[in-house]
């Protein structure tokens, strides 16, 4: 029944000439890539032609963002379409002498991207990063094997090989079946050890270390490069939607960090035969939108819980006022209470953008709950992002109102205690 729903719907959103074949999905998910960090976006010293021919060709967000600047819970929120907070998985591990199973646990009520999509009859693959231990949990019906805590085996794709990619969509081409492929590669991420080759092109970078950051994100754009041209020789690429993004920002301050250089992100939405191409540089999206936008091109209803929005709507995109986000330490503290561990919130609208940090924990010490909580001399900050896209200024104290209603604004949309709720409706 719910395949057929889901075969109605398409048949309603897309036209007649679309209805024989859906469109195959490859989600592209780089790892600690700062905004900035691309030739397309303006940095004239890195290289990456196959990912701004990618931006060229799709609809590309310029203000594009993460929920949450950090590896486990940006990724969760893209296997199921919910805020940190709603999914629980605030950090990247437990703090010290908790199982990580409590989480998972939890975690694994949700509705899942691969396993909306497996049900609805496509071949799923999960390949790079993942951090919930066995893909199949997620729905993913192919694989290269558990995944641990960054990604065991799986993490050889990209920086070893791309075949196995490639033989699961020769099997699916073959068998007639769609399919959906999760490349989360572990670059740009450390180490950083590019092969030499490329190296040798940043030789007049300083310092040493950015050279070599550099040269990792061309080395993830040449795999995306491989990738798109292996979809054109098997002759799928006009119905394939391709999308990407970072799964967090990088430098020496903003991983992990509530402003622009750990939350921003380039989110390209590419599919030939649906999507015109346009360079998006006013209008907000999220990884938040991911799954509802890829189950809507798919054919899939989208469960009602899911709070993102369809990016190929034009009239969501133009009505969307705001996005939210928050943060949390680097360790999870409790697996029923997301909120204790709650570091920041924040909200952009238009062209302002609000962090409130929440209190200290009690007798907090610095890897108590992670290594990223840091506190400014003031609980809130304020910045005009397109006047100050690198927030060095602090607008707080100039614009109190401002403050007061995105404050307002960000109340209404926080719920501290979501996953004690659903236990309370289920009791």
């Amino acid at each position: 029944m719910k395949t057929f729903r889901s075969l109605i719907l398409f048949a309603l959103l897309f036209p007649a000439s679309l209805l024989a074949e859906r469109p195959n999905v490859i989600l592209i998910i780089s790892d600690d890539h700062a905004w900035t960090d691309y030739s397309f976006l303006g940095n004239e010293k890195i290289r990456s032609p196959h990912i701004d021919r990618l931006a060229a060709e799709g609809l590309t967000f310029t203000r594009g963002y993460v929920t949450t600047a950090l590896c486990s819970p940006s990724l969760a929120t893209m296997l199921t379409g919910l805020y940190t907070h709603q999914h629980g998985i605030t950090g990247n591990d437990p703090v010290k002498g908790e199982d990580r199973e409590a989480w998972l646990d939890r975690f694994f009520e949700h509705p899942m991207l691969p396993k909306l999509l497996a049900d609805a009859g496509y071949n799923t693959m999960h390949t790079g990063k993942y951090w919930m231990n066995q893909p199949a949990a997620a729905g993913f019906t192919r694989d290269i094997g558990e995944t641990g805590r960054h990604g065991g085996k799986s993490l050889d794709i990209g920086r070893k090989t791309m075949k196995p990619i490639y033989d699961f969509m020769d099997q699916s081409i073959e068998n007639k079946k769609p399919f959906f492929v999760w490349y989360a590669p572990f670059l740009p991420h450390t180490p950083h050890n590019p092969p030499k080759r490329l190296l040798d092109k940043y030789a007049d970078v300083q310092p040493a270390k950015k050279a070599k950051y550099y040269a990792m994100v061309e080395w993830l754009d040449e795999t995306c490069g491989d990738l798109m041209k292996n979809l054109k020789d098997k002759g799928v690429d006009d119905n394939t939607l391709v999308l990407y993004l970072a799964d967090n920002g990088w430098n020496q301050f903003g991983k992990a960090s509530p402003y622009e250089n750990g939350i921003r992100t380039p989110i390209i939405v590419r599919w030939p035969a649906r999507i015109k191409a346009h360079m998006e540089q006013a209008k907000l999206a999220s990884n938040i939108d991911l799954v509802p936008t890829i189950l809507t091109a798919c054919g899939v209803e989208v469960p009602a819980a899911m709070p993102g929005i369809n990016l190929l709507d034009d009239k969501a995109v133009a009505d969307r006022t705001a996005i939210f986000f928050n943060n949390f330490s680097h360790n999870m503290i409790s697996a029923e209470e997301p909120a204790e561990s709650l570091w920041t919130r924040s909200v952009i609208q238009g062209k302002w953008k609000l962090i409130t940090y929440q209190d200290p924990l009690p007798n907090e010490k610095p890897n108590a709950g992670g290594h990223n909580r840091k506190y400014p001399d003031q609980n809130q900050e304020l910045f005009d992002l397109l006047a100050d896209p690198h927030e060095t200024r602090d607008l707080s104290k100039e614009h109190p109102a401002v403050v007061t209603k995105l404050q307002a604004k960000m109340d209404d949309w926080w719920d501290p205690s979501p996953t004690m709720k659903r236990r309370k409706q289920v009791d």
